[in-house]
């Protein structure tokens, strides 16, 4: 009785009612380019620290960020620009070399003039630079992007199109196609921007594969295609192309630009505003390798030959595979690959000779080393 009279039993709760307003969260805003490229630049110091005067010894490893080089009014330029197509971060740290001493000043990591670099295509935009809506993009979402000397435009290859923008308003003005008569008939694999539109006239060159020849294909900013790069004695019945496989495309400077074959066994200079050819031949002595040792290693880098023509192929031939080169009055300033990555050569422009080697100072040496992440600039 005591208990019914103080109203045993539990009281029932008005429970609220949940409307679903209390679980929503926030939409987070959507990304940026600002916000992508402060992403890139985090990642990028976190390759190459900030005033770094030296070069990380990651750079020898195969899949790393490679260095290409450029003259930039009187200053020799070295640059590290990514190469993993997972993130394609563009240059990560940029040098200018002091060409007698190879001492490094940190520059803070730009694009090189001229020179493209593959990025990826964030829907239809490279780095802020916005392809029409209705452009075709490829499947693989990869882009090639090059400013022109005077960083004045902007070209962005995208699939089978060239798209040409203004740099400071990032408008769009021009597309063409890289296909048709005297166009690309391979797989693009790089995009350059040489010449001086106030003296001589600009081109872009396409750089292109089939997996066997890698021919450079040039056109004029307004889409005219010039054509193939031929070598010199090519006829229309029997054309010859030049081929950067085993060697190299090069901006020598505003008004001409080259090919090397063959680690630099010839280079072929070309003339942006005439088109007119001229051929350099580098001249050796007799070495160990018969000519199908030769002929082999040129087709297949594996090839089995025997260890003095390896040797031989080595010390000759691979630090020029892939080499950059800008011209001097001279001789031509050039950035070593594979056993001598980290050298530049002064090499005779007439004979191909080498005259001179400065080296770049690596982090793992004496002569050079990277601050703590997070410290004070050297």
């Amino acid at each position: 009785m005591a208990l019914g009279a103080c109203g045993g039993g539990k009281k029932k709760v008005e429970q609220p009612k949940d409307d679903g307003a209390a679980l929503k969260q926030p939409v987070p805003p959507p990304e940026t380019e600002e916000d992508r490229e402060k992403k890139r630049h985090a990642e990028a110091l976190a390759i190459i620290p900030e005033g770094s005067t030296c070069l990380p010894p990651e750079l020898r490893s195969p899949t790393a960020p490679r260095l290409e080089l450029a003259a930039i009014g009187a200053e020799a330029v070295v640059c590290a620009v990514d190469q993993d197509r997972t993130r394609l971060l563009g240059a990560v740290g940029c040098w200018s070399v002091d060409v007698h001493s190879g001492e490094l000043k940190y520059q803070p990591p730009a694009p090189l003039p001229g020179r493209g670099f593959a990025v990826q295509l964030d829907d239809h935009c490279a780095r802020g630079f916005c392809l029409p809506k209705d452009a075709k993009v490829p499947t693989d979402p990869v882009a090639f992007m090059a400013w022109n000397l005077d960083n004045s435009k902007v070209a962005v290859l995208a699939g089978d199109n060239v798209h040409i923008f203004d740099a400071a308003s990032k408008a769009h003005e021009s597309t063409f196609s890289i296909r048709g008569d005297k166009g690309v008939t391979s797989d693009p694999t790089a995009i350059n921007w040489a010449g001086d539109k106030n003296g001589g006239g600009e081109a872009l060159f396409i750089e292109a594969s089939d997996g066997t020849t890698s021919p450079v294909f040039a056109f004029k900013p307004d889409g005219t295609p010039i054509g193939p790069i031929e070598a010199i004695g090519s006829t229309a019945a029997k054309p010859n192309l030049l081929s950067t496989k085993n060697g190299s495309f090069m901006l020598l400077d505003t008004k001409r630009v080259a090919i090397s074959e063959q680690g630099f066994s010839t280079v072929t200079t070309y003339e942006i505003d005439t088109g007119k050819r001229a051929k350099l031949v580098r001249k050796l002595p007799a070495g160990p390798c018969k000519k199908d040792e030769l002929d082999a290693s040129w087709r297949d880098p594996a090839a089995q030959v025997a260890p003095k023509c390896k040797d031989y192929i080595t010390k000759t031939f691979s630090p020029l595979i892939g080499a950059d080169a800008v011209a001097g009055s001279k001789n031509f300033l050039v950035l070593l690959r594979g056993p001598r990555l980290g050298e530049l050569a002064g090499i005779d422009a007439k004979t191909l000779s080498e005259k001179k080697t400065i080296k770049m100072p690596w982090c793992d040496a004496a002569g050079g080393a990277a601050p703590a992440a997070g410290g004070d600039k050297p």
